[in-house]
């Protein structure tokens, strides 16, 4: 088969047995469902803060209307800030589905 010395074979099969230590330890973490919840992102990261956000990025928004976008603008600038992302409630038009969604999507601080 192949020349080898006996300490050559000695690390040809440590790093074997480290390769199935390895494969082993990385099925063992897959499975472990206890280790799904160590890791956490922080929520607001991908969220847009509604008391900061500019007006034409508001109102360029993908995800609203500009019509609502304009309420929301109107609202903040009427108030000065929004003090509790739950005063979109009262706006006109922001049914509960619709606020479920600007709750994905905004945050204030």
């Amino acid at each position: 088969m192949l020349n080898l010395t006996q300490e050559e074979r000695q690390v040809v099969l440590f790093f074997i047995a480290m390769a199935f230590l390895g494969l082993g330890a990385n099925f063992a973490a897959k499975s472990n469902s206890r280790l799904k919840s160590v890791v956490t992102a922080d929520k607001n990261i991908a969220k847009i803060n509604l008391n900061l956000v500019k007006a034409e990025d508001l109102l360029h928004n993908p995800s609203l209307s500009s019509k609502l976008a304009k309420k929301i603008l109107d609202y903040r600038d009427l108030r000065g800030s929004i003090s509790d992302l739950e005063e979109i409630k009262e706006l006109k038009g922001v049914s509960p589905k619709t606020y479920n969604k600007l709750r994905e999507l905004f945050f204030v601080e």
